[in-house]
């Protein structure tokens, strides 16, 4: 692959100037002695690699190789960036989306099957060893479950049910484990008619097809459930009481028609905005989200709470987006850049969020070294990340610069069949957590710093224009 490259404003090399240029010349020096010290280690992560195990039963078709464990698990070394198997897991078919709990060992995976309900089962993790023990199975009450969300008090499960876009709430006992059947189910508004695969290729644009629900991070009570099939992120009131979900709206994909095919929603860690990538018309919209909205919003309304501000492609220009479909969307953990991973054109865009507005613009496209990379995680402090190459059965690990956005091949790559998810964490009881909060906080302040410096250096360098336009002399540049 021959990817292009843009270098982002504001984060190309500045020259040494003159020593009367303080600006230029401190932002230089941050960002040198920045990038000089990698995020401090304080442990390595776990990874768990979720895999097909059987394709005729699925809404799509990968083309690697079956895989005779779902799960394959390993341990990452954050300071070379190595990857070393602990650990295999049969048992579970076609684990498709895994979930940690926030304060347990315990990994939720669902399945995938058009011809089945999925089922969410609760695993354990040994932190040393990284064995699995399923410690319980319960439905999901639809076919292909492909998301699953835990609300603020970690009480219930939110589920998505993409091939019949039904949405299910199950009960989480205080041990971490699904504890019983779902005590919500609500069905889609317009009946799905698909009954096999070729009818879904065929027709998915003219029937719901829910991919993801995320609750909002203000007070978690409005869940949004991006509609592939709809063009649209729908909106729900969540009851944590009652454990239902009422439709209150919903908001276009895109401003002009589709189809684009919204497939998840991530929200930035700090700012009120929203970023939504559109698997079909392989671009990622940006809406800015109105938090006086989320807490007014009733069940029954139809104010949209997102606005939509920018849309921007993740291919370049040039490419044929038809070429392609988005598969990941994430911010990294320093809340400087989005990434989307590429299946088709086989890369991960890199863009740059504005510090302020939250809008996007694009630093770089990297090739994953594999075909089709489904699935992607930072690791917890963001110093690298873990790609899934779903039909080259490969995982390949990146180191990642969270001041100017590189990122680099390590020259790791791992065997794992079919892989469909990659999920990184560090095992909970570790003294991991705060250091990596400490080094998070450290990273997006140097990174703010930084934006602030060059900010008021380009607005010194126009007053230095300015003043010498007006006297007639040739201004001196930095």
């Amino acid at each position: 692959h021959t990817h292009t490259h843009t270098t982002c404003v504001g984060l190309s090399p500045i020259p040494t100037p003159p020593a009367a240029c303080f600006l230029c010349f401190s932002a230089a020096q941050l960002r040198r002695s920045a990038m000089a010290k990698e995020a401090c280690r304080s442990g390595d992560a776990l990874v768990v690699v979720g895999s097909y195990t059987q394709f005729d039963n699925l809404a799509h078709t990968p083309s690697g190789t079956e895989a005779k464990y779902g799960f394959h698990i390993l341990r990452l070394n954050e300071q070379t960036h190595s990857l070393t198997l602990l650990s295999v897991q049969d048992g579970v078919s076609n684990p498709a989306f895994l979930r940690v709990h926030p304060t347990k060992n315990i990994v939720y995976a669902l399945t995938e099957s058009i011809h089945e309900d999925g089922q969410v089962v609760s695993l354990s993790v040994s932190p040393l060893t990284g064995q699995m023990r399923i410690l319980g199975s319960q439905s999901a009450a639809g076919k292909s479950t492909c998301y699953i969300s835990l609300d603020m008090a970690a009480k219930r499960a939110l589920c998505v049910n993409y091939w019949d876009s039904t949405l299910a709430v199950l009960n989480v006992g205080d041990n971490g484990v699904i504890k019983e059947k779902p005590c919500f189910v609500r069905q889609p508004s317009k009946e799905v008619k698909a009954k096999q695969r070729e009818d879904h290729l065929r027709d998915r644009q003219s029937e719901p097809h829910a991919h993801a629900v995320v609750l909002d991070p203000c007070v978690g009570r409005v869940a949004y459930v991006p509609d592939l099939g709809e063009d649209c992120i729908k909106q729900y009131v969540y009851d944590p009481e009652a454990g239902t979900l009422t439709s209150a709206g919903k908001v276009p994909a895109h401003h002009i028609p589709g189809p684009h095919g919204p497939r998840y929603i991530e929200f930035h860690p700090t700012l009120a905005v929203a970023y939504v990538v559109n698997e079909i018309s392989s671009d990622v919209a940006v809406f800015a989200m109105d938090e006086s909205l989320i807490t007014e919003i009733q069940p029954g309304d139809d104010t949209p709470t997102l606005t939509c501000m920018q849309h921007i492609p993740t291919v370049p220009v040039g490419f044929p987006a038809k070429l392609n479909t988005c598969g990941r969307v994430t911010v990294d953990p320093t809340g400087g850049y989005v990434l989307v991973s590429n299946r088709g054109h086989n890369s991960l865009a890199v863009l740059r969020i504005h510090p302020t507005l939250g809008t996007l613009s694009n630093v770089d496209y990297v090739h994953t070294r594999g075909r089709t990379p489904r699935h992607f995680q930072f690791n917890p402090s963001g110093t690298c990340l873990v790609v899934a190459n779903q039909d080259t059965d490969e995982i390949c690990v990146f180191k990642f610069d969270a001041l100017t956005g590189q990122l680099t091949f390590t020259c790791e790559v791992f065997d794992v069949p079919s892989p469909s998810f990659v999920l990184v964490f560090r095992p909970y009881g570790r003294d991991s957590a705060k250091a990596d909060s400490q080094a998070l906080c450290k990273t997006r302040e140097q990174t703010h710093l930084v934006a602030e410096l060059e900010r008021l250096h380009a607005e010194n360098l126009l007053l230095k224009q300015q003043l010498a336009k007006s006297q007639g002399t040739k201004p001196h540049c930095c």
